[in-house]
């Protein structure tokens, strides 16, 4: 048996902090024992305990048997037990207090924080016992993290239900090391969103997982808060489409939230902890309008309130359609934007009057979404203590960031993201494709313009998106552990936990590619008007790398133990080879690849886990995956063969002498630069370049940091402030010149206003180059940017003689991501790749 969980949690817990306990099984004699072979730990938890850490304490106890074998008993005041785990929250245990005023137990660093916590080794802490392992936490949820910290150091992972990761199984266990403290984390209230769940969570709970009741319930919501509560998150916005039972049908949910120690919101259009689609037609009067019905509106949303006022919530103000639509009662934008001045006002009234009367303590949200973005830059005068949650463009871009008087507000700001989307311009509901790398890098972005009260992920159906779950929720906690260029070395943390070091780097490997891939086209767009977008040559190479990506994952299927295949195949098998095989349809018109995709699914949904995942699978929800076979059309075919560059050196041997001192070279009046290859980065008087690890179209892309920066708006303010990126590069054409940039279509960190860079030749004055710029998800540009996640610029410089030249790129606005840069000096038509870098020797950097 392989003993792997040890070395990627020890590492991974860095993401929450820093710590120094770590496990083992070859024990040494001051080691703590939790397992031998022959004997249980005791676990003791005072009676008058949280019943949410009371709750958890029993998972602990479950836990310890799975890794052990040996059922660990559960105490409650000393038995003269040898070693034993101790729980409590300094305050609420009389033991933990003990312990602290004698000097014994340190809470120094977590008293008075939100949900930190400490582990700690302790001598002699009770009569008769020789040697505790303290777990206490700073409120209840950081005694809850604590047990859960404990959890996964002695291998059990957050996913090893929800994803079927094995738990390796071992009598000896022991912990080395004194002090293990966590906390507080960056981001205060960190969450999911269960949306779109109509064709995988809600079939799957009514058919498989909870017939009883038909829909999802209960039972499966405490899954889901146990999930939470192991990948340290603590706020769920339940699920909300038609025909799912709102959370509160089922009156037992509240309470169970509570037990668990979860704190429940409701999504941006759901407001007041209400599910609008199910509940006004059973619970409201009237319509649902606040201009014809205000009254009725109002008690409607005070009922909800005097039912869930008394536990933990946090309360979505506002006001949009029944469902995700436009707020009713129709009116000017202005009017639009008064009305909800209004509507907040009378909400933070119900709230004064039945949570709290000081209503600044009560947590709130206002989630500007869509249209309502629109609307609150009319009127942004939002009550100072309510929190701003910022959305982004439903693809991954965040659309807005606080300013310098947003940032000052009580309430503070966060961020409302997408790794799944129903919508337009085409939905992303089957496979999870977002690459770690764009999350972070707009998330951290976010971050640093004050989003550090609420991060929200949008998860669809929960499967298949877990390791951008986790990804994202490590970083709500800790979002400086992602430096830009460590992006693999996170996500390779958690496989290396769940799969073991041997499996670790070279799952990382595939995933980075299937990112990447992805991140040019998702599968689910891969049969919208793919055909006419990819040349034969450049299909060709995009379907030998998924095949051999296919290939790398049938090799490592078949050295995985028989317990891990199953965790494989839902996080990375079926992915990567359903994606492979969406490709192969669309590009090669293969009817055996759709079935492939069905044959998948198949496996799945009634072969995996014994069946556990029945129904948990759609590879066509909503119908918005075309999975016939598409008639094969190669009419941009041309494009290659004028872009026929290649990476070798051409011309005679003179010439290339002459190209000495360049790091790119023309090649058929092309010249192609990945913006991470610059020649030089030049840093400007407050930030520096840095290269992000997993974005582009080749797997990597240039960004300034930090991104709160001023705006180098003026050519002298360009040239004397802004970073610069330079690219020695030899022409042998002399002319007019046209380069094209390809960035990532982000946001402006200036509200309302467009990305911008300044490019130039040698010592030329820069020109300021605008990126396509849209407020609207019905404008074209912004459609096909998304989709194919590029935003296109050019720019024609003159180029007087031949040789050697300094192309120049500084950074306008703090926020943008570069991606590739190509010249063209014959007025080549661009194809939807680009051709590779045409470098001046192979011996290039």
């Amino acid at each position: 048996m392989r003993y792997w969980a040890v070395t990627g949690l020890t590492v991974l817990s860095s993401l929450r902090g820093f710590g120094a306990l770590s496990l083992t099984h070859s024990p040494g004699r001051d080691d703590f024992i939790i397992g031998d072979g022959t004997h249980a730990l005791s676990v003791l938890v005072e009676t008058n305990a949280a019943p949410a850490v009371s709750r958890a304490a029993n998972d602990l106890l479950d836990d310890l048997e799975r890794v052990t074998g040996t059922r660990s008993k559960r105490i409650s005041g000393t038995t003269g037990e040898t070693n034993l785990v101790l729980i409590g929250t300094p305050g609420q245990s009389e033991l933990v207090d003990r312990l602290v005023a004698e000097g014994k137990l340190d809470v120094t660093g977590i008293r008075g924080q939100w949900e930190s916590y400490v582990l700690q080794m302790v001598k002699y802490p009770l009569p008769g016992v020789e040697r505790a392992l303290v777990i206490a936490g700073s409120d209840r949820r950081g005694t809850i993290y604590g047990i859960y910290e404990l959890s996964e150091l002695i291998g059990v992972s957050p996913w090893y239900w929800w994803a079927d990761v094995p738990i390796p199984k071992t009598k000896t266990v022991a912990l080395h090391g004194d002090t293990l403290m966590q906390g507080p984390p960056a981001v205060k209230y960190r969450g999911l969103f269960l949306n779109d769940e109509d064709w995988g969570l809600r079939p799957w709970a009514a058919k498989t997982f909870d017939p009883e009741t038909g829909n999802l319930g209960p039972k499966t919501y405490a899954r889901v808060f146990e999930l939470l509560l192991r990948l340290r998150a603590n706020l769920l916005w339940p699920a909300m489409h038609p025909d799912t039972r709102a959370f509160n049908f089922y009156p037992t949910n509240k309470e169970l939230a509570d037990a668990y120690g979860i704190v429940m919101g409701s999504s941006h259009c759901e407001q007041m902890l209400r599910n609008n689609v199910d509940e006004w037609a059973r619970d409201g009067q009237g319509d649902y309008n606040f201009v014809t019905n205000p009254d009725g509106v109002l008690k409607y949303w005070e009922q909800r309130v005097r039912e869930n006022g008394r536990f933990e919530n946090s309360y979505t103000l506002g006001m949009r359609g029944i469902h995700d639509s436009g707020m009713p009662g129709g009116g000017t934008a202005r009017e639009k934007a008064e009305r909800l001045h209004t509507i907040i006002a009378a909400q933070r009234d119900l709230l004064a009057r039945l949570v709290n009367t000081n209503v600044a303590q009560v947590p709130q949200i206002f989630c500007p979404y869509k249209e309502v973005l629109e609307l609150y830059r009319l009127a942004p005068d939002i009550p100072d203590d309510v929190t701003l949650v910022w959305p982004d463009d439903n693809y991954g871009y965040v659309r807005q960031f606080s300013d310098a008087r947003e940032r000052r507000r009580r309430g503070g700001a966060g961020v409302y993201y997408h790794v799944s989307y129903y919508g337009r311009p085409r939905d992303y509901l089957w496979l999870c494709s977002t690459p770690p790398a764009l999350l972070a890098e707009e998330t951290t972005k976010a971050y640093e313009y004050g989003a550090d009260r609420v991060w929200m992920l949008n998860v669809g159906d929960l499967k298949p998106a877990e390791l951008d779950i986790e990804f994202f929720l490590r970083l709500a906690w800790n979002p400086q552990a992602w430096t830009g260029t460590n992006t693999y070395e996170l996500l390779e943390q958690q496989l290396t936990r769940d799969f073991g070091p041997a499996f670790g780097p070279e799952l990382t490997s595939i995933l980075a590619e299937y990112y990447r891939l992805n991140f040019q086209r998702k599968p689910e767009h891969m049969a919208f008007r793919t055909n006419s977008l990819f040349t034969a040559d450049v299909a060709a190479q995009r379907l030998k790398a998924w095949r051999k990506l296919s290939a790398r994952v049938e090799a490592v299927e078949q050295k995985l133990s028989p317990e891990a295949r199953d965790a494989f195949f839902e996080l990375v098998g079926y992915p990567v080879k359903a994606a492979a095989a969406m490709n192969e349809k669309c590009l090669a018109g293969s009817a055996a690849a759709a079935e492939e995709i069905h044959r998948l699914t198949d496996i799945y949904n009634h072969q995996t886990a014994g069946g556990k995942w029945r129904n948990m699978m759609s590879d066509n929800p909503r119908g918005q995956v075309d999975l016939g076979v598409p008639a094969m059309d190669r009419s941009g075919d041309r494009q290659t063969a004028e872009l026929a560059v290649t990476n070798g050196p051409s011309g005679s041997r003179s010439e290339a002498a002459t190209m000495d001192g360049t790091d790119f070279a023309e090649r058929d009046q092309c010249v192609v630069m990945e913006a991470e290859h610059a020649s030089a980065f030049v840093s400007g008087k407050d930030t520096r370049w840095r290269k992000i690890t997993g974005l582009g179209y080749n797997g990597e892309a240039v960004a300034v940091f930090p991104t709160r920066v001023p705006v180098c708006a003026t050519r002298e303010k360009i040239l004397a402030e802004a970073p610069c990126l330079q690219y020695k590069i030899w022409i042998k054409h002399p002319g007019d010149w046209k380069f094209t940039v390809r960035a990532l279509p982000t946001f402006s960190v200036e509200t309302g206003q467009p990305q911008r860079y300044a490019i130039a030749l040698d010592d030329e004055p820069p020109k300021i180059v605008s990126l396509p710029f849209s407020q609207s998800e019905t404008d074209r540009q912004w459609q096909e940017n998304v989709l194919r996640n590029a935003a296109l610029t050019s720019t024609v410089l003159k180029i007087a003689q031949a040789g050697r030249h300094t192309l120049k790129v500084w950074m306008v606005d703090p926020g943008i991501v570069l991606d590739t840069i190509i010249g063209d000096g014959g007025n080549l038509p661009l194809g939807y790749v680009w051709p590779p870098e045409t470098r001046s020797s192979p011996t290039s950097p």
